[in-house]
């Protein structure tokens, strides 16, 4: 029970991030392309932008390490991201705003210049994200043992996917009509002004809550600490620097294995990421508000997924197994929704996003299991931003690539748009395929002792 009460707690942090990012990824980005007509490679490029600043976890993370036992190490760094995060939103949908109301009117040079903002706007957020999210992680390895983390991510995971619902449902509330299939201009900046009003303090609100008088002062590992365990974390030399962390790191023979594996893993994950909505409204010819219905879909399938993953997968088959599962059906469910297209059937396309949302599920939290068990005492920060920095590049060259090979691929056979669809959920069908076969070359258990072997031995030699 502990564990579901703090993963509910911490999740608060994870609710806030599923609701930015249905709003950014599935509302702000079909507005985009759909309603103001911006291409899709320019959309995908702007939004995806944020992924860019993965390669500040590390330094973030670093830095969380690095503060003094009896100073709060990661609330600051959640506190100060949540603050940034919501008003970085706030100032994203102004921006898409401005764009809703001048596009009829608007010049290539006047497109450029919004859109050359809200690339600089994306950075920002994506350098704040990095901050809270890596300190958030941290956090996690901070409060719990490794034998409740598996079941605490589950919840965490959980929370944030009921963020994506509770985005749905504040999309429907806040538009109102433009959620009809012939939405007018101005339903559309009616509830843009609403939202850029009410989501930022919603934001801030639920990043504070999460974390507010949850970390001590006086120790660094809290979980050990309540157990009565040794805090070995205070023996690692001050004088690691991140350069050498990074460079120990990158000696382990297993890295750039599980390295490639991951970033394959991720990238089919999210390839879709950015056309999924587009692709409900150009060939099922959908509402604003019934392609943003489709997270729901997802997400009630990812709830499931993390449930079988979290509490019987892992435990019974081990996390490879589970993650090779997890894209073997994520690959099935992709071919299943390019099936319900010719039929036009969307009770068959939600069927086969539900089970696509199963199979996300399954394939994060394995992966995520996988990250956190390679951690180290008092390098907590810095390993899991190196985790998430590849996540976040992973994911950032998927969401800008489904853009852009969606126009590639609209120029490419003459404007077919089924056509185009179909040729990058076949792509990601197949990088789905390819991780599923190559993770059978992992060696979980080595790679876990290699890693643990390689710091030991620095930090002895450091102490000696």
């Amino acid at each position: 029970m502990r564990a579901v009460r703090l993963g509910l707690r911490l999740g608060l942090f994870q609710l806030s991030l599923g609701i930015l990012g249905v709003l950014i990824l599935g509302l702000l980005n079909r507005l985009l392309i759909t309603e103001i007509g911006v291409s899709a490679a320019l959309t995908a490029l702007a939004i995806g932008a944020q992924q860019l600043m993965g390669f500040t976890r590390a330094w973030f993370g670093n830095r969380s390490d690095r503060i003094r036992s009896g100073r709060l190490r990661r609330t600051p760094f959640i506190v100060m991201s949540s603050l940034a995060i919501s008003l970085l939103f706030g100032l994203t949908g102004w921006v898409v705003l401005q764009l809703a109301k001048a596009m009829p009117l608007a010049n290539q040079s006047f497109l450029s210049g919004w859109i050359g903002l809200l690339l600089l706007i994306s950075i920002a957020t994506g350098a704040a994200i990095a901050a809270g999210g890596t300190a958030f992680s941290a956090l996690i390895v901070d409060l719990t043992t490794e034998q409740e983390r598996p079941r605490v991510l589950s919840v965490v995971w959980g929370m944030r996917l009921l963020g994506v619902l509770l985005g749905t449902v504040l999309v429907n509330q806040l538009f109102g009509a433009a959620c009809g299939t012939e939405a007018s201009g101005d339903a559309v900046v009616a509830g843009l002004e609403r939202l850029i009003v009410v989501t930022p303090l919603l934001l801030f609100g639920l990043g504070v809550s999460s974390v507010f008088g949850l970390e001590r002062r006086d120790v660094q590992d809290q979980a050990v600490e309540d157990q009565g365990g040794t805090d070995n974390s205070r023996d690692v030399p001050e004088s690691l620097s991140l350069l050498q962390s990074l460079g120990r790191l990158r000696s382990i023979p297993q890295v750039g294995r599980f390295t490639a594996v991951l970033c394959l893993f991720t990238f089919s994950m999210f390839l879709n990421d950015a056309v999924l909505e587009s692709f409900g409204a150009a060939v099922f010819g959908m509402s604003i508000c019934a392609t943003t219905a489709l997270n729901a879909f997802l997400a009630i399938g990812f709830f499931v997924g993390l449930g079988l993953s979290g509490f019987c997968l892992v435990d019974w088959i081990g996390n490879v197994s589970t993650a090779r599962l997890g894209a073997v059906f994520a690959a099935i469910a992709l071919a299943l929704m390019l099936l319900s297209a010719p039929s036009q059937s969307l009770p068959f396309l939600h069927f086969a996003l539900t089970i696509f949302g199963i199979s996300l599920g399954i394939c994060i939290h394995s992966s995520f299991t996988l990250m956190f068990t390679f951690v180290q005492p008092g390098r907590v920060g810095l390993l899991l931003g190196v985790w998430g920095a590849l996540y976040a590049y992973s994911r950032g060259l998927a969401t800008i690539s489904g853009g852009g090979l969606l126009t590639l691929f609209k120029t490419l056979n003459g404007g077919d748009v089924f056509g185009a669809y179909g040729g990058v959920f076949c792509l990601q069908i197949v990088g789905f395929l390819a991780a599923a076969v190559l993770m059978r070359r992992l060696d979980v258990t080595g790679f876990r002792r290699s890693m643990q072997s390689r710091f030991g031995d620095f930090m002895q030699s450091a102490l000696d």
